[in-house]
């Protein structure tokens, strides 16, 4: 048998010092016991045969160890062996002191082993704490509990073993393989990381524009080159595998310098996503980067891939040049009026076809279509860039025009250059795009959240052990504690929380109880349908309990269902009395009345939330209540503000890495635009050759460039905006819903479409300085050398 009874957090020698000073100034609980550990509570004299990992020297286990330093480990309630990499962080020695914090209470061990177990050094960060199992559930107060039993089966027998055991385990009481438990886990973050994934595809969308852009520029840097060669025999495939070469060159260098730079960013934002993740899905110490060299591997090939079909279409274009006309180095690929409209009505397509998709997804539960419908909104976006950028110029021309002769020459390059100009258009749409859907589902997401905390956090006071949260189910608040809470001056109610963690239809949920007589008569919890107090009453008279939406939209329940719910004293069905909003994990929650979670699992107070009389002093309940901890225990005591700003504080944490990944898409798209009115002064270096030889100065030209570029950045803001508000609505509508379960309520903030806008007019305006230096830097005597 196998226990896991705590995750406390941990200090090394002395006793905790907890004194009955001012609260400010008591050190922090985190700087006493500055670690989080996992405590391992297993049996001894089981151990050996699993050989998971080493007490003593060579011995596999205790059993085979019998020698005085097994038998004192025995003898010694207080026993632990800690791991090599956390005897080393903390400088620990066998016979020192180990003092753990659990439930707020401190617990002093002693060091009696070293574990050498290679596999331990990396399980939770290396911070293991193994105790023998009589240790576990005497200091860590779980007296005749177990979390696990591991077996050895004969892989030969395992399914009659399995079948043989499902029929004698008791209600509650599920079986399982170490794989399908890693899988749950698995499952339970997938979301979380399919969506930081379809965020990075952005960036390798938005790169693309970028490569296509790139050898563009060559084709037309080298179009009399290309010319001689045709010329001397060269075929048009052995033109065209040139600057597909080329592109393979740029992808093979670039996917080597991203794997080094990719590996640079995930150091430096692995602290975001693993709080997320403790936060979120309860998965601790995962801040050790880990190289997997299949990422690497595919990382690589899809760099050098999507080079490759990026090179493609300039290669052909290469190809196509005619040795007669290579002498007109420069020239633009024109597009004609059919060819655009050919390409705007694809694009209109695409967005039917992306409609369809997510009204589809939706119906049909299936979360990957969220993806491919935003897809096709970008393809659409990117097909009707051409279109746009040609009516953008139109109505943007009179305005330009107020610039002077300037701006009428740079409203009429651009109408020549639409082919080329379109490319860069459809990254800075596809990057703006990704800034403004990022924007308003997570502004939506936030006001949604901060509304659901003011209405459902009414308490004026919330008391919970320090490291709650690590501990978890092994959470006890002592009785006394609750009855002297309830005989304070001021209080007038007290609703207590206790949870278990669960399994429901193969997802991992939480079951939780609270006093559904408080939270009618002083909460506010939010249901999706129906009166709050009509329904609690109703659940509390039944026996009936609440689910939230997320746990209704995984395993398809609505109220009026019922379900049945692992336990120990039986597993009956219970009817759904209400579907509730709750935000604080996708995972699900089952909530009922603490005395029905009583009947179903050991009775506990994890926490608790203290409504005080209007105008009672908090600061003085506050310092009241941990005066009756004492200093044997140490109490977490938070306002209802401070919890509610807490609560936001985790929420923008969460969402942090996103913004990482939104300004990787930019910069690639404002070297885009670098790029491309780099090409466009080489191609134009006759018409800007021949202004300046008509009078035009250096400034004049560097103008022309820059109100281009600022054009440029105009319109492909405009219309990254529209795809930026479609792309909202499916990650607000149908790919939080799917993956989530959870509802948004969807805030559109005219100032994010202005910041966007102005930010990338800025940006692309910055970057035309370079390429307007360059044309306004050129003799005239070698721009109109040929003419």
């Amino acid at each position: 048998p196998a226990a896991a009874p705590a995750g406390p957090t941990a200090r090394a020698g002395g006793a905790p010092r907890t004194p009955a000073a001012p609260a400010a100034a008591r050190p922090r609980a985190r700087e006493l016991y500055p670690d989080q550990v996992l405590v391992l509570g297993v049996d001894l004299f089981q151990e050996g045969a699993f050989e998971r990992f080493r007490l003593w020297g060579d011995a596999d286990s205790v059993t085979r160890a019998a020698g005085p330093q097994a038998l004192a480990f025995l003898r010694d309630p207080r026993a632990v062996a800690i791991t090599r990499t956390l005897a080393d962080r903390h400088r620990l020695h066998t016979g020192d002191s180990l003092t753990v914090l659990v439930s707020g209470a401190p617990v002093s061990l002693r060091v009696r082993s070293v574990l050498e177990s290679q596999s331990l050094q990396h399980a939770y960060g290396g911070n293991v704490v193994i105790v023998d199992l009589a240790t576990a559930q005497d200091q860590f107060h779980r007296l005749g509990r177990l979390d696990r039993i591991d077996l050895i089966v004969d892989p030969a027998h395992a399914d009659s073993t399995a079948a043989a055991l499902r029929r004698v385990l008791p209600a509650g009481v599920s079986l399982g393989t170490p794989r399908g438990r890693s899988r749950q886990v698995e499952n339970m973050v997938r979301a979380f990381e399919l969506n930081l994934t379809a965020l990075s595809f952005i960036a390798v969308f938005v790169a693309s524009f970028l490569i296509l852009d790139a050898v563009s520029m060559s084709v037309t840097r080298r179009r009399r080159e290309i010319g001689v060669l045709r010329a001397l025999g060269m075929t048009r495939s052995q033109v065209a595998g040139l600057f597909v070469t080329e592109g393979a060159c740029f992808g093979a260098v670039g996917g080597a310098l991203g794997l080094v730079l990719g590996t640079v960013l995930a150091r430096g934002t692995l602290g975001a996503v693993s709080t997320t993740l403790s936060d979120l899905y309860l998965v601790y110490e995962a801040r050790q980067l880990r190289a997997d060299p299949a990422t690497y591997g595919f990382a690589f090939v899809l760099g050098l891939g999507v080079a490759l079909v990026s090179a493609l279409a300039p290669a052909l274009e290469a190809a196509r040049v005619a040795p007669a006309g290579s002498v007109r180095e420069g020239a633009s690929p024109a597009l004609s009026r059919a060819t655009v409209a050919r390409w705007t009505a694809a694009g209109f397509a695409a967005l039917a076809l992306a409609a369809a998709v997510s009204v589809w997804t939706v119906r049909a539960h299936r979360p990957w279509g969220g993806f491919a419908g935003a897809a096709l909104v970008l393809a659409a976006g990117s097909l009707l860039a051409p279109g746009f950028t040609l009516g953008a110029r139109a109505l943007l021309a009179p305005w330009v025009r107020r610039f002077g002769i300037e701006g009428a020459i740079a409203a009429g390059f651009l109408r020549g250059s639409v082919a080329r100009i379109s490319i860069v258009v459809a990254a800075l749409m596809v990057s703006v795009g990704m800034w403004v859907a990022l924007s308003v589902m997570v502004g939506s997401f936030r006001r949604t959240v901060d509304t659901w905390v003011g209405q459902t956090v009414r308490g004026d006071l919330y008391v919970e052990p320090v490291g709650h949260r690590l501990n978890l189910s092994s959470t006890v608040l002592p009785p006394r504690l609750l009855d002297a809470t309830r005989a304070l001056p001021g209080v007038v109610a007290v609703d207590t929380y206790r949870a278990s963690r669960i399994v429901f239809g193969g997802r991992p949920a939480f079951a939780t109880g609270i006093d559904f007589d408080v939270q009618r008569r002083f909460g506010r919890l939010q249901f999706t349908r129906g009166d709050a107090g009509a329904i609690l009453g109703r659940a509390l008279d039944r026996g009936e309990v609440l689910v939230s939406e997320s746990f209704a939209h995984h395993h398809a329940l609505a109220a009026g269902d019922s379900l049945e719910l692992p336990g120990g004293a039986g597993s009956p069905r219970y009817r759904i009395a209400g579907v509730f909003y709750d935000y604080t994990t996708d995972a699900g929650v089952v909530l009922m009345d603490r005395r029905l979670y009583a009947r179903i699992w050991e009775d506990r107070v994890e926490s608790m939330a203290i409504y005080l009389e209007p105008g009672a002093d908090a600061g003085a309940v506050r310092e009241r209540l941990i005066e009756l901890a004492g200093p044997g225990l140490m109490l977490s005591v938070t306002p209802n503000q401070e919890l509610r700003a807490r609560v936001l504080q985790v929420f923008d944490q969460t969402f942090r890495i996103t913004y990482a990944l939104q300004a990787i898409a930019i910069l690639v798209a404002v070297l885009g635009v670098i790029g491309t009115l780099t090409a466009l002064v080489i191609e134009r270096r006759r018409e800007l050759g021949m202004l300046r030889a008509t009078g035009a100065l250096r400034r004049q030209v560097m103008t022309i460039v820059l109100i281009e570029s600022g054009m440029i950045g105009l319109i492909g803001a405009c219309l990254g905006s529209i795809a930026g508000l479609l792309l909202a609505l499916v990650l607000v509508r149908v790919i939080n819903t799917q993956y989530f379960g959870w509802t948004i309520r969807l805030t559109l903030d005219p100032l994010v479409f202005a910041s966007a806008i102005g930010v990338m007019v800025l940006a692309a305006t910055l970057a035309g300085i370079r390429p307007a230096r360059l044309a306004a830097g050129r003799r005239v005597a070698d721009a109109v050398r040929t003419e």
